[in-house]
């Protein structure tokens, strides 16, 4: 009886979540923190060449903490967010093979790619920033 008891909460608090209800869909991913996110590469890459404007890649995957974190603390900041209106931002998910082919080659997210709308690298930053060091690299770029 215990045992069963015992089967019973722990599957109550665990839940049973199916593969592809567990997986975050691309609206979903770019929906937060009040960062303005186009909702695929492609547009992206147009609106980018549309505004003259460079494009910031985010490439991150579902269970990566210090992606969701890179979202929450840094790019939401509010002077970083500010800085980011030079951009048009978009986010890849490293997952899915038709957004990981438009991009350099990479293994490990959090990875941002500063491109051209030409597909070009101008620049990318690997791993976790702080608002406060991701601030100072914009500043830098800009001065450049």
């Amino acid at each position: 009886m215990r045992l069963l008891i015992l089967t019973f909460l722990l599957l109550s608090f665990t839940g049973c979540i199916s593969e592809t209800e567990s997986k975050t869909t691309t609206y979903e991913r770019n929906k937060g923190y009040g960062i303005p996110w186009e909702k695929d590469l492609d547009t992206a890459f147009k609106k980018a060449k549309e505004e003259k404007k460079i494009l910031m890649v985010m490439a991150v995957s579902d269970d990566c903490v210090w992606c969701e974190k890179m979202k929450k603390k840094t790019l939401s900041e509010p002077k970083v967010a500010k800085k980011l209106e030079n951009y048009v931002l978009v986010m890849a998910d490293r997952e899915t093979e038709d957004e990981r082919g438009q991009l350099p080659p990479f293994k490990h997210v959090p990875v941002i790619f500063f491109m051209t709308h030409e597909k070009e690298t101008l620049d990318n930053l690997r791993g976790y920033f702080s608002a406060e060091d991701f601030l100072e690299y914009l500043v830098d770029i800009e001065e450049e």
